[in-house]
């Protein structure tokens, strides 16, 4: 229990280490007119900006969960359900993987905002799955609950082409309509969307497994 707590910390403070050292170079970037950014923005543009990047959302799910389990405040209550925590490992895994095949080859960062980009794509990732793995409670979980382990996915892809009806801004190119037509992002999601189902299938799976082990287990 003392080292789940303890992780938890670490990954918790990880997570928030990540976001912030981001959100820095991030917001006052996006504040002036640059080659990069033609159009300064607002304080408020910048904000809904920085958490419509699926990063950003699923590391605060991270720390959320985490914040959860530590204080056990009872308005946190739905992050330590098993299906939340469970979605967050389906999603964060799918960040880690798509960062590090699709987006890490054509990009080159450096200093700190290298540092966030590791932090947020790989540590706090790692962490968190062997957080789950070793720190969560198991056995909750069904063959059921992967729909619901994929909702907030969905809700998510659903929001962002709602704001890119309206502003024509999408956070990644997979998700763009305008340029790839409401068709094209169909499939790209469904494509995304299976490979996450495949990662909680696997996440139910261990959850039975660790479960039963820790039945069966002598008590100390």
């Amino acid at each position: 229990m003392r080292i789940a707590l303890a992780w938890a910390g670490a990954g918790l403070a990880i997570g928030v280490a990540g976001l912030v050292i981001d959100a820095s170079l991030i917001f006052p970037s996006m504040s002036v007119v640059s080659a990069t950014n033609p159009v300064a923005r607002s304080f408020p543009d910048t904000f809904v900006y920085f958490w419509t990047y699926f990063t950003h959302l699923t590391n605060l799910w991270l720390v959320v969960c985490y914040l959860a389990y530590i204080t056990e405040w009872r308005w946190l209550s739905l992050f330590r359900r098993s299906t939340m925590q469970a979605s967050a490992a389906a999603f964060i895994t799918l960040v880690m993987l798509f960062y590090h095949f699709m987006l890490a080859p054509y990009l080159e960062m450096q200093g700190a905002l290298e540092v966030a980009t590791y932090m947020l794509h790989y540590v706090a990732p790692v962490m968190y799955l062997a957080w789950w793995a070793f720190g969560a409670p198991h056995g909750r979980l069904t063959w059921g609950s992967v729909p619901l382990i994929l909702l907030p996915g969905v809700i998510y892809v659903a929001w962002v082409l709602l704001r890119g009806a309206v502003v024509n801004e999408y956070p990644y190119d997979i998700l763009d309509a305008g340029k790839n037509g409401y068709g094209g992002v169909a499939i790209g999601v469904l494509i995304l969307l299976v490979a996450v189902a495949i990662f909680a299938a696997l996440l139910v799976g261990t959850d039975k497994l660790i479960a039963r082990r820790r039945t069966r287990a002598p008590a100390a």
